[in-house]
């Protein structure tokens, strides 16, 4: 049976489950094919000749935190920029988010940045680029963000697809390998989990809690998990 490869390295249990749950649900994926891979456990060898596709959620580890990481971050950063480079060197069905983005720009030669960063909040997005992917969606559309560091410019080699204000949200490499600044399987319960869960983790100020929450329940987000489920459908991972 050929796999679906879905790989996360948050080592809160219950971010973790609801992240793949998410996934799958907005997916609407296969789980008797899905191959799951939490680096917070184990680092195994990376073998694609099964795989028809490959998903990453977000974590803890940071692409620019060059001195100073911990070790299982930094071994969780070597992982994932080895396996980005095969994907892209073979053109494999890829939709990498938040870290998933980190590692294309690495593969690629490029550098994530400290200080492009925004809260764990609803984001406005700007489609940029023409793709099958983002076809028919609003030109504008609200996704849900969070994260310590970004990109200014889409790295060499890469399609620009969607920006905020602040950075590059959507790349897209070759034909099949696309990376997201923002969380396409979030929604605003699953916002609402990881702002109690990180309030203490510097991606925003303890007090925002209550109101990042309401912003979050008041947003409308429903572009973001389309895309999710146009990837799946695509490459045929859905149940």
């Amino acid at each position: 049976m050929r796999q679906i490869l879905i790989v996360q390295s948050r080592p809160e249990d219950e971010v973790a489950e609801a992240e793949l749950e998410a996934m799958l649900r907005f997916g609407r994926l296969d789980q008797a094919r899905v191959q799951r891979v939490r680096l917070d456990r184990e680092r195994p060898p990376i073998e694609l000749d099964t795989v028809d596709a490959v998903l990453i959620g977000g974590g803890p580890a940071n692409f620019s935190d060059e001195h100073g990481r911990p070790r299982a971050h930094a071994e969780t950063i070597t992982w994932l920029t080895d396996l980005a480079t095969r994907v892209i060197r073979d053109d494999i069905p890829y939709l990498g988010a938040c870290l998933g983005l980190g590692a294309v720009v690495h593969a690629l030669g490029g550098r994530m940045v400290r200080g492009i960063a925004e809260s764990v909040a609803p984001v406005e997005l700007s489609l940029v680029g023409q793709d099958w992917l983002t076809d028919g969606l609003p030109r504008a559309f609200t996704a849900f963000g969070g994260h310590k560091e970004g990109i200014a410019e889409a790295p060499e080699g890469s399609t620009l697809l969607a920006v905020s204000a602040a950075c590059v949200h959507m790349v897209r490499i070759g034909q099949h390998v696309v990376a997201t600044q923002f969380h396409p399987e979030l929604d605003a319960d699953g916002l609402e989990q990881r702002i109690r869960v990180y309030r203490d983790h510097g991606y925003f100020s303890p007090e925002e809690v209550d109101d990042l929450i309401a912003a979050g329940r008041a947003a409308h987000v429903e572009h973001p998990q389309a895309i999710l489920a146009r990837f799946a459908e695509r490459y045929g991972l859905q149940r």
